[in-house]
């Protein structure tokens, strides 16, 4: 399979406490990682590093070239006032067909309408739709940071049978921060703590 997101000497430190130091970590296609460690320990802050929005201490992160990537935070939020059919209009990178992706999108998180504002879903339903706006973009690689959080039993069923359909994307890769539990019904690939 080919090489989707590489790290290598990976340092982070929150304060003057090392949060993690010289990781290296290789993501190819098809790949399902989970991340596993006590709270605390930078299993969010490395995702943020894979996924751009934050900067290692040291370390270099690569992906590859047009590689697209998909990321779900632990916290999620929607702007107020916004439905949940705008909210992934909003997710839409440019060139997307939007008559064709928003009724997908809709459709593989479980929403019969798009019209219930986002603002007052259940922390379930949030998660749901975070998911969904990450998938909107067909990314080769997903980062999900606390997948499960907020999800009820049929919440987890349907995010394990998203993740095992082939029909959201290509060969997707899939990265994953949880506790142990969880991670085990979403079948991965290999385990790092």
């Amino acid at each position: 399979m080919a090489l989707v997101l590489s790290c290598q000497g990976l340092s982070a430190q929150f304060g003057a406490l090392p949060l993690f130091e010289d990781i290296a970590l290789s993501i190819s296609d098809g790949d399902r990682v989970g991340l596993i460690g006590p709270n605390g320990s930078g299993k969010s802050t490395l995702l943020e590093i894979l996924a751009g929005i934050r900067r290692a201490d040291s370390g270099t992160v690569a992906a590859r070239k047009g590689a697209r990537l998909g990321y779900v935070a632990q916290n999620v939020t929607f702007p107020p006032g916004l439905p949940v059919r705008q909210v992934l209009e909003q997710a839409l990178p440019a060139g997307v067909d939007r008559d064709a992706a928003i009724p997908m999108a809709l459709g593989q998180a479980g929403f019969e309408n798009g019209d219930a504002m986002a603002e007052t879903l259940s922390g379930g339903w949030k998660r749901r739709l975070a998911i969904a706006c990450a998938l909107v973009g067909n990314p080769d690689i997903l980062l999900l940071d606390e997948p499960t959080n907020h999800l009820d039993l049929d919440g987890i069923l349907w995010l394990e049978r998203l993740l095992r359909s082939a029909s959201f994307a290509r060969p997707t890769s899939c990265s994953c921060v949880s506790s142990p539990a969880p991670l085990a019904a979403l079948r991965l690939s290999r385990a790092t703590s």
